[in-house]
């Protein structure tokens, strides 16, 4: 079972990358998460920023996923110290 953390989404660097606040951990996590982290979304390869689309990609994750809450499932950390994670928006609890 892969750790699980949850968080807000604070900013976008670009069409596959983004920074989190960590809210919530879960019990079950076998590593310890900073309180804001740098996300990579895993399974998609999105334009570099500064390729034709690459603005364009960014713009999408922002409007996707700025402002929200997010669940996300750690596979790891990539050698940029970024965690790649299967990312969800998540319905905040009260």
């Amino acid at each position: 079972m892969a750790d699980v953390i949850w968080g807000d989404v604070t900013q976008v660097i670009d069409g596959d990358t983004f920074d989190v606040n960590v809210t919530h951990y879960s019990r079950a996590n076998a590593v310890r998460y900073n309180n804001r982290e740098r996300i990579r979304v895993a399974g998609i390869d999105a334009p570099e920023l500064h390729t034709r689309l690459g603005p364009r990609a960014k713009h999408q994750l922002e409007r996707t996923l700025l402002g929200q809450h997010v669940r996300l499932d750690v596979q790891s950390r990539d050698v940029y110290g970024r965690l790649i994670c299967q990312v969800s928006v998540a319905v905040k609890s009260a």
